[in-house]
């Protein structure tokens, strides 16, 4: 269903590995109105979908989500029937990207990881507040390794900025400045998110982001991880 360059199969590996039923986008009718609660939101919860060209892989079809501050998350890609494919767990400035079929995962700090995947690094924190449109670092960066953050007239995020990375808000959610679907940029990729479901503070669930079961699985460099993935 999704198609990218031929010319390294992991990126052929990951666009047919993150296609979700049909059915699913077609649920995907009206947007609905979201407003984020006016005391805050800790955490996100919902479903996207990306289309990513990058150096090593490029990613275009649809996976859920989790985040929760200050450092948790959970994303999570399946095939057409249900199987997961590849999940990345984010928690304690760290992230796993896992390959359940093959028993075998990579460990790196989160924003490298969160790189890997959408081309933008972002920790766990900055996800919740971009992907719930409340964002508080608005103004000018304090330095290089600091998001700058513009927001538009009416008081809503428009995009960022940080070193070589830049996001830009291009669609809003009816309802009070949620980002429906942001462009993203980075060293040697580019490419959009399209959130298509989102709720606003889960139930706290701190068992889908236990790595304990990881003591089954093989430590692989992320260069062994993309030889895998061009099988």
């Amino acid at each position: 269903m999704g198609s990218v360059r031929p010319v390294v199969r992991g990126r052929a590996f990951l666009a047919g590995a993150l296609v979700i039923v049909s059915a699913l986008a077609a649920c995907v009718r009206r947007a609905p109105v979201l407003i984020p609660p006016s005391a805050g939101v800790e955490g996100v919860e919902g479903f996207g979908s990306a289309s990513i060209a990058g150096v090593e892989a490029a990613v275009k079809g649809k996976f859920s989500f989790v985040f929760r501050r200050p450092d948790l998350g959970r994303v999570e890609a399946v095939d057409p029937i249900g199987r997961t494919v590849f999940l990345i767990v984010f928690r304690d400035g760290r992230a796993w990207f896992v390959l359940p079929g093959k028993k075998v995962y990579a460990e790196d700090a989160a924003a490298i990881m969160m790189e890997r995947f959408l081309g933008v690094a972002l920790e766990p924190d900055e996800a919740v507040g971009l992907l719930s449109g409340t964002w508080s670092a608005a103004g000018a960066a304090d330095g290089p390794d600091e998001w700058r953050v513009d927001l538009d007239p009416k008081g809503r995020i428009s995009g960022g900025v940080r070193g070589d990375f830049v996001f830009t808000v291009r669609e809003f959610f009816p309802g009070d400045g949620v980002p429906r679907e942001i462009g993203l940029e980075g060293p040697g990729t580019s490419g959009r998110v399209k959130v298509l479901k989102l709720g606003f503070d889960p139930p706290r669930r701190p068992e889908i982001f236990d790595v304990a079961f990881l003591r089954a699985y093989a430590l692989k460099t992320w260069e062994g991880i993309l030889e895998l993935l061009d099988r």
